[in-house]
């Protein structure tokens, strides 16, 4: 259930995971409680995460918000499926003809509103995920909190999947914590620039200082650029873009973590 702890929507995965006090769309709620308040007109989101052969898996998610009066409700499923993975024997060679599979899904309830210069917002998720005749289930919840200085600063902190999981052995929900602060600032010809810093620690991870760059022209473009430091060699860049014309935008990200390969993240948003 690691997954839940992935920054898997494009604009995050393309950020290494900063900009928690930033969120630009809906389909950042996945990971980000904030991000419902993004949702001002009723919006569809999808992503899909096609991960390297290091890993042999692929998620995909949708997720649907709307604003009604000062709240934001949204409501989205995931789901992260492996190809087939070879079994083994009790002395560690691989057994013929011997193969099972792995899944997680997920279905998750969020609101959020935002109060003058602040904003919450609260996800309730259910997951469930089965490793061959293995099961587990959990009820996790993330929520947080931004406030807004002045026009150019935003603060934001969020806690992630602190929740129960119910399985057979003793499992541990991948709890996580992330305080960061994005600053705006106008460029020539029209830019806007974000530069966000993050600091993330999760149950069972070293601390990591995660910075993003986001270059943006009129919410039309969006070039995004991020980093990781963690003292880690799975510190890698990430990079990304997304385009928006009248009802439809569209976004891609790519990461390159040494943990993880070479992974493809790829969403679109339609807005009515």
């Amino acid at each position: 259930m690691k997954m839940f702890s992935m920054p898997t929507e494009p604009r995050q995965a393309a950020l290494a995971g900063a900009g928690i006090a930033s969120p630009r769309n809906a389909g950042e709620t996945m990971r980000n409680p904030l991000a419902g308040t993004t949702a001002n007109s009723s919006v569809l989101s999808f992503s899909h995460s096609e991960f390297s052969d290091l890993i042999g898996a692929s998620r995909i998610s949708m997720l649907a918000g709307s604003a009604f009066g000062s709240w934001h409700l949204t409501a989205g499923i995931e789901s992260l499926n492996y190809d087939k993975i070879q079994g083994y024997t009790e002395d560690g060679l691989t057994a013929d003809g011997l193969s099972f599979t792995a899944a997680t899904m997920a279905a998750q309830l969020g609101i959020a509103r935002t109060f003058n210069s602040m904003s919450t917002g609260l996800t309730a998720r259910y997951a469930n995920q089965n490793i061959d005749d293995y099961h587990m289930q959990g009820i996790l919840f993330d929520g947080g909190v931004k406030y807004n200085l002045l026009k150019n600063f935003a603060f934001g902190a969020v806690f992630n999947n602190f929740g129960w999981i119910f399985s057979d052995v003793k499992e541990i929900a991948p709890l996580s914590v992330q305080a960061g602060v994005t600053a705006n600032y106008a460029l020539p010809l029209g830019f806007i620039g974000a530069l966000s810093a993050d600091i993330y620690r999760r149950n069972d991870s070293a601390e990591e200082l995660r910075t993003g760059l986001e270059i943006m022209f009129k919410e039309l473009f969006s070039l995004r650029l991020g980093y990781p430091i963690s003292g880690e060699e799975n510190d890698a860049l990430s990079a990304g873009l997304a385009v928006r014309l009248s009802f439809i935008a569209i976004e891609y990200a790519y990461q390159n973590r040494s943990a993880l390969g070479a992974n493809h993240i790829f969403g679109v948003n339609l807005y009515f």
